[in-house]
């Protein structure tokens, strides 16, 4: 039996050394990358399952503080006939693009507010979308503000749009549909298309007024986005019986941890950026009192701050968090079926 393993380790290391050496010819190299181009390619054109479900996907679960391996705010919603952005962090166009998300289905971006973590990549994503061959413009959604911010965007990128424009064709790159739409909305149903209803809600995250939040209500299932926000009144009423509430979460014992080691280290600049932030955003604490007084089936905590980058972190963050709460990290999907009550993450 040991002769035999031996034998197998010996033959294996023979074959991997073949391998390697025939990687070195260019017409070994040109065959094999053109067989995993041409499967690549056939899962591209094959899509993405479409249940009839409400779904979510983590594009985004970080804050502005670095956080290796995440990309910044960023949710995207999709049903079968819809599919909306909800933010477009720094990073998260890629994840988008990685999941391989119909994009040209992509029907609208909802800005929650305008800090830079939450808008930097709408023009890639405006770009990405034009070139998976969006039929409409793409239409931008946000409070006070979205105007000013979808103009000066266009301004700056109109050297780019033009540039694409004239390599691949107006007739690929049809120019009208390279350039963003603003629409200014208020508190309340801002979207209402065949089963889907998305409705705005003003979050709280002074000095920003107004700064917002999304539900999103399809055939029976629903989830709210918070984007940037303590919980308020406004949380409790908009959160009451929903399936799945995002919310932004800030672990007060971790920061406060790393504003008082800035401090002792003489770094006092950075201790005040992080004690200002403690009551910038909800707090685990607050979430766990949200759900203890409020019903909601599940609380996925997003734009984490700070985002956990290992395990005691982690504990740290869910620290008393009740059985229905779970950490997100980009990539994570959630799934909603119509005519159940689960919710299904993979």
């Amino acid at each position: 039996m040991k002769k035999l393993l031996i034998w197998l380790i010996a033959i294996l290391l023979v074959i991997g050394g073949l391998a390697r050496l025939a990687i070195a010819f260019p017409f070994v190299q040109d065959a094999l990358i053109a067989r995993v181009m041409q499967v690549a390619m056939s899962r591209a054109a094959a899509g993405i399952p479409q249940p009839e479900s409400l779904q979510a996907f983590v594009c985004g679960s970080a804050s502005p503080l670095p956080a290796p391996g995440r990309a910044q705010a960023c949710m995207v919603v999709m049903t079968p006939q819809h599919l909306f952005v909800v933010d477009s962090g720094a990073g998260s166009t890629a994840r988008i693009m990685e999941a391989q998300l119909p994009l040209q289905r992509l029907q609208g971006v909802l800005i929650t507010h305008m800090h830079s973590d939450h808008i930097a990549e709408i023009p890639e994503l405006n770009l990405v979308s034009w070139v998976a061959g969006r039929p409409l413009p793409l239409q931008v959604y946000g409070p006070e503000g979205i105007r000013q911010l979808v103009s000066g965007l266009n301004r700056a990128y109109k050297l780019d749009r033009s540039y694409r424009v004239a390599h691949h064709g107006e007739e690929l790159m049809k120019p009208n549909l390279g350039i963003p739409a603003a629409e200014t909305i208020e508190p309340g149903v801002i979207i209402q298309d065949g089963d889907l209803t998305v409705t705005a809600y003003l979050a709280e995250h002074d000095p920003i007024k107004p700064a917002y939040g999304y539900r999103f209500d399809y055939r029976g299932r629903s989830l709210v986005i918070s984007g940037d926000s303590n919980v308020s009144e406004q949380t409790h009423k908009v959160a009451k019986g929903v399936d799945l509430l995002f919310h932004d979460a800030l672990s007060v014992p971790i920061v406060s941890a790393m504003a008082t080691a800035a401090r002792a280290e003489g770094l006092e600049r950075n201790a005040k950026i992080l004690e200002d932030i403690i009551d910038y955003h909800a707090s685990v604490d607050s979430l766990i009192d949200l759900n203890r007084k409020t019903p909601i089936k599940m609380v996925a905590l997003y734009h984490l701050v700070p985002a956990p980058q290992n395990y005691l972190m982690e504990q740290v963050f869910l620290r008393s968090a009740p059985g229905n709460f779970v950490l997100t990290n980009d990539r994570d999907w959630f799934e909603l079926p119509v005519g159940s009550r689960e919710i299904l993450i993979r």
